[in-house]
């Protein structure tokens, strides 16, 4: 009741008092019919309504009213608002149109139709609105901006940059204005005006480094690199300091590949501290692909440099320790890269991808309770991540905890979707289970399935496979599929398999 009896002194005044049906006017009092009190009071009885939200209330006091007071613009425009909160807005669009058309001076009225006309899809017919309010006042700015975002989203960009244009003469050059003709300019594929835009900006703002990194992430977009890196320099000319000027610059140079000179280069960029560690990984991330293809031991060895220069500079964050690692797991140096990742973790541990190295470095040192631990624990903050159930299901296989392993393998396998590698290891190993289990029927079975779904390009699934035919007194099929291991993976302990036909 308090917030309507509010609501109600806000809408209709404390000068005005209805009660008395009287008036004071200039000092004269004024009867007021009580037809008139009536009609002010259902009015506001609908407009309080739809203030409190009410909208449905609102709606029907509204049309009462109108039953009576057909010819009342506000209430059509009430009716209107509150209609278009109930998102009927076929019915609020007719209802503003009839509060348009009794009160044509009445620009809200017209600008309520044009925002049902973008709710519905319909820019072309808001177009017509802004027109017709833009004749009414023609130098009001407001106007003029929501003309060009219609005649734009009507499919009529040419005409959105005449509108433009009619601000400018009113305004002057304005960076809002200039940037919404250069991105009309960028849809169109006009890259030279839309170059021609900012580059307004930056003779009116020559200091204001922004633009030009606007016309040269342009450049870039179009493949122009040459003209990107001229503008660059010019920004370094105004802000030596400039971080994505130096970078963009850099990873010019060096774009035909790792060299010395470039990751020397490169070094004093890693040790300011002003470079923020995102701009440094960026740079260089592109290098991992070539250490797995192969470089030269200097090279190798500055690039781990540049990790442990992140360290020193960046030592409180994760992704410093995360850079590092990388750069050390990528060199196969396994030991000092999990010493890394271990740091990485205890910064932040929420990134699954160093935990997915991690396991797997674990894995490949045999450190089964340190991956039991670890893998535990990744399922944990990370239960939606299939990787961490299989490194889990190893460790529990290699520990003797069997029914955990499976358990956690299936668990795996039902997780793994799009990723054919890891459901051929997740097979792999819950073949395994079932041989420790001395299910080999079962196991030979198994096998056999992930035969038919790609097993037979995989080492460990063929080696198992032939473990659990000689279990089930298969022998000389056994060594068959043990050689076919060998030609994928061979090791020691398969040529002893294959030798000795025994496990």
């Amino acid at each position: 009741m308090l917030q309507r009896l509010l609501i109600f002194s806000f809408l209709v005044g404390a000068s005005i008092v209805l009660l008395p049906a009287q008036n004071t006017f200039q000092g004269v009092a004024k009867r007021v019919s009580e037809s008139e009190v009536n009609r002010q009071s259902a009015f506001i009885e609908a407009e309080l309504e739809r203030q409190l939200g009410h909208y449905d209330k609102a709606a029907e006091k509204y049309r009462k009213f109108l039953d009576v007071h057909g010819d009342e613009a506000a209430a059509w425009y009430g009716l209107a608002r509150a209609l278009q909160a109930q998102n009927d807005f076929r019915g609020a669009l007719e209802a503003a149109a009839k509060a348009a058309a009794l009160d044509p001076a009445n620009v809200w009225y017209k600008i309520l139709q044009a925002d049902i006309f973008e709710k519905i899809g319909q820019p072309a017919d808001a177009v017509g609105i802004y027109q017709a309010l833009c004749k009414q006042a023609p130098r009001h700015q407001d106007f003029l901006e929501r003309l060009a975002y219609f005649q734009v989203l009507a499919g009529r960009p040419k005409d959105a940059l005449n509108t433009l244009d009619q601000i400018e003469k009113i305004t002057g050059i304005t960076e809002a204005i200039a940037d919404k003709k250069h991105l009309i300019y960028l849809g169109l594929g006009d890259v030279k005006k839309a170059v021609s835009e900012l580059q307004r900006l930056v003779n009116a703002y020559p200091n204001r480094v922004t633009y030009r990194h606007r016309i040269a992430q342009i450049y870039e977009s179009v493949g122009d690199k040459a003209a990107a890196r001229k503008v660059y320099e010019e920004i370094l000319r105004i802000a030596p300091d400039d971080e994505t000027a130096k970078m963009a610059l850099l990873t010019d140079r060096k774009s035909g590949g790792a060299t010395l000179t470039d990751l020397q280069v490169l070094r004093r960029v890693f040790e300011d501290p002003k470079i923020s560690i995102d701009s440094k990984v960026k740079q260089v991330f592109p290098y991992f692909s070539q250490m797995a293809e192969g470089l030269s031991t200097e090279v190798i060895a500055l690039l781990l440099e540049l990790g442990d220069i992140a360290e020193q500079v960046h030592p409180d964050d994760a992704k410093a320790w995360s850079l590092s690692g990388d750069l050390y797991y990528h060199a196969n140096r396994y030991d000092e890269a999990l010493a890394r990742y271990r740091k990485c973790l205890q910064l932040n541990p929420r990134v699954f991808s160093v935990w997915a190295n991690t396991l797997e470095i674990l894995y490949s040192k045999r450190d089964y309770d340190e991956l039991l631990r670890l893998s535990e624990q990744a399922m944990d903050d990370f239960p939606n991540q299939p990787l961490a159930y299989y490194y889990y299901g190893v460790a529990a296989l290699e520990k003797g905890r069997l029914d955990d392993a499976s358990s956690s393998l299936e668990q795996a396998n039902l997780m793994t979707v799009n990723n054919p590698a890891l459901i051929l290891d997740i097979g792999d190993q819950i073949g395994r289970v079932l041989l420790q289990k001395k299910d080999y029927v079962a196991a030979q079975k198994h096998y056999e399935q992930m035969l038919s779904q790609g097993g037979e390009r995989h080492a460990g699934i063929l080696e198992h496979y032939g473990d659990a035919l000689y279990w089930t007194g298969q022998q000389e099929k056994a060594v068959a599929h043990w050689r076919k291991a060998a030609q994928i993976a061979p090791s020691p302990h398969l040529e002893q398999k294959i030798s000795t036909g025994r496990l």
